[in-house]
């Protein structure tokens, strides 16, 4: 991933739009803001977006005392969003009031990101996939959080299990792209302005999200959002052993709807023949 100097509020295409829509008289929390922001920008789409500058370098008098220019942390704003195209999600953290789940919940992962990553440096084992594209901080996803903030109730869940609903935009990567609002546009921001009929079916990137089901069986959930963030409707899980070669086949141009002779289906596919989702990766 690339790494860059602390871009400067007032560069990014994104914060034109924190400066044209920011409400100081919003009945919302600063963050409650930030983030309705974040999820109405994805829901632009492409082609709205990239009418939003980018690259230039506002001096700061010209912009308004009333807009927060602190919105992304200094270390958000030294990552290169638009070169990033996997998140890495971790969703479950057990019950609310439920140390026993929680602990449980804790273990699985612990499991789960040993299978995937290793135990040593990330990049050693999956280099294709860099830890600022990892987010697994329970008080950003976990219940009572600003993802789940019903406490563990979510439509995007269903008992801790990702839904994958097509169409939705899950509010787990909402969260998560509020460290890279630019995330889904890419380093191609601009070529398919002229091709909108494309975009709808188009994987931008690629989420894998480590709910119940993976941190309990081991079966990882993989997503592909489009350029307005909505799950397109074939999706898979994969064994946590298979995780890295998926994470290769995307960086190498291999979307998930390859996998299928029909994209449009709503399906979530299981993609080996063994029911055992902790199986090491010689068994198929």
């Amino acid at each position: 991933m690339k790494e860059i100097e602390m871009v400067p509020f007032g560069h990014l295409p994104f914060d034109f739009y924190v400066m044209e829509k920011w409400d100081p008289n919003s009945p919302l929390t600063k963050t409650q803001q930030f983030r309705a922001l974040v999820e109405s920008w994805i829901r632009l789409g492409k082609t709205a977006r990239v009418k939003y500058p980018e690259g230039t370098n506002l001096p700061p008098e010209e912009i308004s005392a009333h807009v927060p220019q602190d919105l992304e942390s200094e270390e958000d704003r030294v990552v290169d969003g638009q070169t990033i195209r996997l998140l890495w999600i971790r969703t479950w953290y057990g019950r609310k009031d439920d140390q026993a789940s929680q602990d449980a919940a804790d273990a699985g992962y612990k499991h789960l990101r040993i299978v995937v990553f290793g135990d040593g440096e990330l990049n050693d084992v999956c280099p294709d996939i860099e830890k600022k594209c990892i987010f697994e901080n329970k008080e950003e996803f976990g219940p009572s959080s600003i993802t789940m903030p019903d406490r563990d109730t979510n439509p995007d869940f269903v008992d801790g299990i990702a839904r994958g609903t097509p169409g939705s935009v899950p509010s787990y990567m909402i969260t998560a792209l509020m460290h890279r609002p630019d995330m889904l546009d890419g380093l191609s921001r601009r070529d398919w302005y002229d091709k909108p009929d494309e975009l709808e079916n188009f994987q931008s990137i690629m989420v894998l999200v480590a709910d119940r089901k993976a941190c309990e069986e081991g079966w990882v959930l993989f997503l592909a959002p489009n350029h307005r963030g909505e799950i397109l409707p074939f999706r898979i899980r994969d064994r946590a052993a298979w995780v890295y070669q998926q994470i290769v086949d995307f960086t190498e141009g291999v979307h998930l709807a390859e996998n299928t002779v029909d994209p449009d289906q709503d399906m979530e596919f299981y993609m080996r023949e063994n029911p055992d989702g902790w199986a090491p990766d010689s068994v198929l």
